[in-house]
């Protein structure tokens, strides 16, 4: 072991050591103490010892003891000093009498109190508790393998609070102890003002002025142990006795908890504010953010004390007892920062964490200050008491009106000013979203979208998949892996009662792929197909609109829970802009295939018609209908057959011309409208569309094979051919339709000399 080791290995024994002992120390005196207090403070006057506050309930109050009575004896024993009390109070016994006698403005008093008061176990184990996780996290710092500086002086001020934490004060019958301990007690606060101060100004690094100054450090600890050494000689000298000290020095402590500690508290976060608002490198303000976030209870707690103080008010008892829990955030915070801060996600702790912290603390002082000025201002104006409850209910009303406008501008003030990344993050996707109503179809709009979140967060796949809203079946509609028109496999559907889709459903947030694969096999293929890594419900009034998938980032690292959160804000978004694409293209569009309606389709056929005939242009259609559809319904299941009709359409829609337009006619059948088109090159078309329907690999989830054909019939504007009525032409083509079926099928209608006009 090299001395190194050895040096801190003995440094975590004695201080370890000491700690231990000193908090077993502190129960047994404080124990002890408890069984002979009486609940008074007393000043320490030339006159002698001048109760200066009596505990209510106490044993004093009850033995008759009042503020301003001078203590001359006890048990006929003359007290002059604390010394002497300390002395006689050693002798005290819980529950037996103790004459005392007091100077009541000149007059004596013979009284008798009982001492004794209740032990505060309560108030032992949050300072016990408070002690080891100091001691914890000095021993924790020790072992960590560095050289930094910012690791020694969180050790050493780590464990300077856990040797202050655990010194026995106040202890009634042990003067020499009690005076040591508080004097020791100022001693380290003032070594803490150093320490902490010059730990602040190296988070996340040490500053420019640190390096270039070697005195300021030097300058930290100087101030901090001066003032903790007059206050500590104070301690000293009134405990013995020495009337002879000027005010100024008699009143050292109180000034150091008073004055100091606020100035102390102002000074850290301070130093701290810089970083976390300007460093140029976003970890580093993060760091900074996150170690100031740990200053600011503690800095409300002193702040809060000393307002207490000013009003002269008692605050509760749990009030004081959990002050050392308070200061332990600081350190746990630094030990973060500097070993830890890879491990958490920090900047979205921070930013919450600063948000509501600040805003409470505003909104409390807010408060306050309303009712107090609103109060003085009032009560100048009116008498009485009922006004003054108006004055209350109006303060409190206009809180909380205030509450959200505050609330939502100290979001924007410290997304803007602290992360100024994540703003400008957030800002992007909320104009993506706002894109995409403008690309007007959904195909486009998936398209965009994967696109653009694939390029913002650096990831290598994403896909979209929408919900019809009758049948809550998914379909993709875009995807960067593999284009859904080309591969059936990735434009086969889910059905909206998945058990993956339901457990995503009730989660109502972006989650990892993985705890849903267990749940859903068929999930957990299309996670395969896409390579998903992270899957995002869109859902609009409770309902899923759709799902997007991304997959893992390029960078390999995982998604932070910032970006998760970013990407939920994201999907109310999208999941509205979806729902109003789908709302609007319901009426015309058929849901599961994305081509036009009956309506649509026959609407637009009626249109072309009149054209051709008032102008004599050529016109053909043509009836499409899958071959043997309902067996495959009948084997394979409803949904195979709702896959494979969608893929037909796809195919169909990609094989037609541009001025060309097929749409769902019914159940497995499809109507091509083929304007400017005889029946010669409606036959081209359709055999194009035959030969490619036939082409497509329908591999289903349970690894079969299935053959899809399609039988067509055509019929052309011409004479006795829809001249009167366009449904005369429909009536024509669906004749043909019947004949192709009945001849074969996978075939056209009537007859043309085409390539593949012949059933295989």
């Amino acid at each position: 072991m090299t001395s190194r080791r050895w040096h801190k290995l003995a440094a975590g024994v004695v201080l370890a050591v000491f700690v231990l002992s000193a908090t077993a120390g502190r129960i047994i005196f404080g124990t002890q103490s408890a069984g002979r207090r009486v609940g008074v403070i007393f000043d320490v006057t030339p006159q002698g010892l001048k109760v200066l506050r009596v505990v209510p309930d106490g044993p004093a109050e009850a033995g008759g003891l009042q503020a301003g009575d001078l203590l001359v004896a006890l048990n006929g024993e003359d007290i002059v000093n604390a010394w002497d009390y300390d002395r006689a109070a050693s002798q005290y016994r819980r529950g037996v009498p103790v004459e005392a006698k007091v100077l009541r403005d000149g007059t004596p008093i013979i009284l008798f109190v009982r001492p004794g008061t209740p032990v505060p176990w309560s108030s032992y184990l949050f300072v016990s508790l408070a002690t080891l996780g100091y001691l914890g996290l000095a021993l924790l710092t020790l072992r960590q393998r560095s050289g930094d500086i910012r690791g020694r002086l969180l050790f050493l001020f780590s464990g300077a609070v856990a040797l202050e934490l655990s010194l026995p004060t106040q202890l009634i019958g042990a003067a020499w102890i009690s005076t040591l301990s508080v004097s020791l007690f100022f001693f380290l606060t003032g070594s803490q003002i150093g320490l902490e101060l010059h730990l602040a100004s190296t988070i996340p690094e040490p500053r420019s002025w640190l390096r270039r100054s070697r005195w300021f450090p030097g300058l930290f600890y100087g101030l901090g142990l001066t003032a903790g050494g007059i206050a500590a000689f104070s301690v000293i000298a009134e405990g013995m006795g020495v009337l002879w000290l000027p005010d100024w020095l008699r009143g050292t402590g109180p000034v150091l908890i008073n004055y100091g500690l606020p100035i102390w508290a102002t000074a850290v976060v301070l130093i701290l504010l810089g970083p976390a608002l300007r460093h140029p490198e976003r970890d580093k303000r993060a760091q900074a953010g996150l170690v100031l976030l740990g200053v600011l209870p503690w800095m409300g707690y002193v702040y809060f004390g000393r307002a207490f103080d000013m009003f002269d008010y008692v605050p509760p008892e749990l009030y004081a007892q959990v002050e050392p829990l308070i200061l332990l955030a600081f350190p746990v915070a630094v030990f973060i920062a500097i070993f830890r801060f890879q491990l958490f996600d920090i900047q979205l702790v921070f930013r919450s964490g600063l948000v509501y912290t600040s805003l409470t603390g505003l909104l409390v002082l807010v408060f306050y200050a309303s009712v107090g000025l609103g109060g003085a201002l009032f009560s100048g104006l009116v008498e009485g008491g009922r006004e003054s409850l108006w004055v209350f209910a109006g303060a409190t009303l206009i809180l909380g009106l205030l509450f959200a406008p505050l609330r939502g501008l100290l979001q924007r003030v410290i997304d803007r000013r602290f992360f100024p990344e994540r703003h400008a993050l957030r800002q992007r996707l909320t104009d993506l979203a706002a894109e995409l109503p403008r690309l007007g179809k959904l195909s486009l709009m998936g398209k965009h979208l994967i696109a653009e979140l694939c390029n913002v967060f650096g990831v290598r796949s994403g896909a979209l998949l929408v919900a019809d809203p009758a049948s809550a079946l998914l379909v993709t509609v875009a995807a960067t892996t593999a284009d859904p028109e080309q591969d059936f496999t990735q434009s086969f559907l889910l059905t909206g009662d998945d058990p993956g889709l339901q457990q995503l459903k009730r989660q109502a947030r972006p989650s990892p792929t993985t705890p849903l694969v267990a749940l859903s096999a068929a999930l957990a293929q299309r996670f395969h197909l896409f390579d998903a890594d992270l899957v995002v419900p869109l859902l609009s009034r409770g309902e899923l609109a759709g799902v997007l998938l991304l997959g893992p980032k390029e960078s390999g690292v995982r998604y932070t829970a910032e970006e998760i959160e970013l990407l939920g804000l994201l999907s109310h978004l999208v999941a509205t802009v979806v729902e109003n694409a789908r709302l609007f293209s319901a009426a015309t569009t058929d849901s599961l295939t994305g081509l036009p309606r009956r309506e649509a389709v026959l609407e637009l056929l009626e249109r072309e018609w009149r054209r051709a005939v008032r102008y004599n242009r050529p016109l053909a259609v043509g009836m499409a209908d899958l071959d043997h559809f309902k067996e495959v319904n009948d084997h394979h299941g409803h949904l195979a057959g709702d896959a494979i009709l969608n893929r037909v359409a796809q195919v169909m829609a990609s094989n037609l011309r541009a001025a060309d337009a097929v749409g769902r006619y019914g159940g497995e059948e499809f109507l091509l409208v083929l304007p400017e088109t005889d029946l010669a090159g409606a036959g081209a078309v359709a055999d194009k569309v035959l030969r490619a329907v036939a082409q497509i690999p329908f591999r289903l989830d349970d690894g079969q094979t299935v053959q899809i054909t399609v039988s067509i019939g055509l019929a052309e504007l011409g004479p006795g051919v829809g001249q009167e009525r366009s449904s005369e032409l429909l009536a024509a083509a669906d004749r043909n339709l019947l004949t192709a079926k009945t001849r074969g099928r996978n075939r056209i209608e009537p007859e043309l000399p085409t390539p593949n006009n012949s059933a295989s």
